[in-house]
């Protein structure tokens, strides 16, 4: 085969092009410290880089819904507390009104009750941020209203799902809330039953019999309600913070993954921009005294 001088010329600027190219390459990945800048760097691990990502912005995601019902068991939890401590309180009133005690001291009983009853319904009412956490789904609206001895839930008994895996939330599983039926039973009845007992005792003259049978009786069932669902609670409450920390681990995981695919190892980047540095100027240099001569070197 001929070899002529356009030849020359055209193969040498060619692997001076790619050598040029190389360099501008590497240079582009030190920039940002990462391998992959287009699929045709690497389409394994292209791939691989893709599937991790998504991975992790699911776990991301995940894992702000499961901080959110956390943090919404957290409150409701303290609110529970509160509320169990407010009924021991109210039983033991209730036990002291014992046959042995002037009307006076009746109706001063009678108006701690009151203001335990009242307490109650605050904790009824409390909040997070501005959704009230015993509403159900309608945690917009304020859930009890009271008007005299009447108690009203204006809330519904739908629960709140967040969801914290893959596939359908279902109520019973991905819950993260309590409704006024779960607190304080059907038609607000443990309040009832706390009225009940305040209004006897606040005659001066109760009905003993009523009080001490069948309200410390209503109010020992209720309460122990009320601590079914606190455990209830408590137990759930367990299984989502178990389920954030296997979240928060494998996004640990999927993040490193994602950086020893993704990121450079930049002290072999270095070395091979600098040999390509090398590499180029030596080309330049063999080159200029290798390319053919040309009519404008003769007329010099």
């Amino acid at each position: 085969m001929r070899v002529t001088n356009n030849m020359i010329t055209y193969n040498f600027l060619t692997s001076l092009n790619k050598s040029l190219q190389r360099q501008n390459e590497i240079q582009e990945k030190l920039a940002d410290g990462k391998q992959l800048h287009r699929p045709s760097d690497d389409p394994v691990k292209t791939i691989r880089s893709l599937r991790a990502n998504v991975s992790l912005v699911e776990n991301e995601q995940y894992s702000q819904h499961l901080s959110d019902a956390v943090s919404w068991m957290d409150n409701t939890d303290g609110a529970m507390s509160s509320l169990s401590s407010i009924v021991t309180r109210f039983k033991e009133l209730t036990i002291s009104a014992d046959g042995t005690k002037p009307a006076a001291a009746y109706e001063a009983i009678a108006a701690e009750m009151d203001g335990l009853i009242n307490q109650a319904i605050v904790v009824g009412n409390s909040k997070i941020g501005d959704r009230y956490l015993f509403s159900g789904q309608q945690d917009k609206t304020q859930p009890f209203v009271r008007n005299g001895n009447t108690v009203t839930y204006q809330g519904d008994n739908n629960k709140i799902s967040m969801q914290i895996k893959p596939g359908v939330t279902t109520p019973t599983q991905d819950s993260v809330n309590l409704t006024g039926k779960d607190i304080f039973g059907d038609n607000n009845e443990m309040l009832q039953h706390m009225i009940d007992i305040k209004n006897q005792l606040q005659t001066g003259s109760p009905d003993l019999d009523v009080v001490l049978n069948t309200g410390l009786a209503n109010l020992e069932a209720d309460h122990n309600k009320l601590l079914e669902v606190y455990t209830q609670l408590g137990a759930r409450m367990s299984s989502y913070q178990l389920a954030q920390s296997m979240l928060e681990n494998a996004n640990v995981v999927i993040t490193g993954n994602v950086a020893a695919n993704d990121d450079l190892n930049i002290p072999k980047a270095i070395i091979d921009f600098k040999t390509s540095e090398t590499v180029y100027k030596n080309a330049l240099s063999v080159g200029s005294r290798i390319m053919p001569p040309s009519l404008v070197d003769f007329l010099k």
